[in-house]
């Protein structure tokens, strides 16, 4: 299951090149990141000092992005469920075409002992019920 997000570029985003400026990858991902996890929030809730980290993300850039009105589309999906993480990808898309392609690590953590912790039964079966199979790229 792809969760999709609608992107609209802002023109603060744009660079001296007339592009989106590649730091700004990193914080669409994690907008559509948010979003996607607040679509599971009921099973995948932030409580008390259980929570999530970003562990790792990388960003292929395949085409370059520029400023428009239409917005761009970001599909995210779960790739990999393990004991104490899960891995995200997405895609920044134009129509059919893939614009940026991103892989995230994401850590459950415990703040007061400041570790990763396991995911909880609750978290899994919610990450397992929208896994994908990684796409082919």
């Amino acid at each position: 299951m792809r969760h999709t997000f609608m992107l609209w570029v802002r023109w603060s985003d744009v660079d001296g090149y007339g592009h989106v400026n590649n730091v700004k990858y990193f914080e669409y991902v994690q907008e559509a990141r948010i979003a996607f996890l607040h679509s599971l929030a009921e099973d995948v809730a932030i409580t008390g000092s259980e929570t999530f980290v970003v562990a790792r993300q990388d960003v292929d850039y395949l085409r370059p992005m520029l400023f428009r009105a239409e917005p761009f589309t970001i599909e995210s999906w779960v790739s990999r469920v393990g004991t104490s993480s899960y891995e995200l990808q997405a895609e920044i898309r134009d129509g059919n075409t893939v614009l940026a392609h991103a892989t995230t690590i994401v850590v459950a953590f415990d703040l007061r002992t400041q570790r990763a912790r396991p995911l909880g039964a609750t978290e899994r079966s919610a990450l397992e019920r929208v896994y994908a199979p990684p796409a082919t790229r």
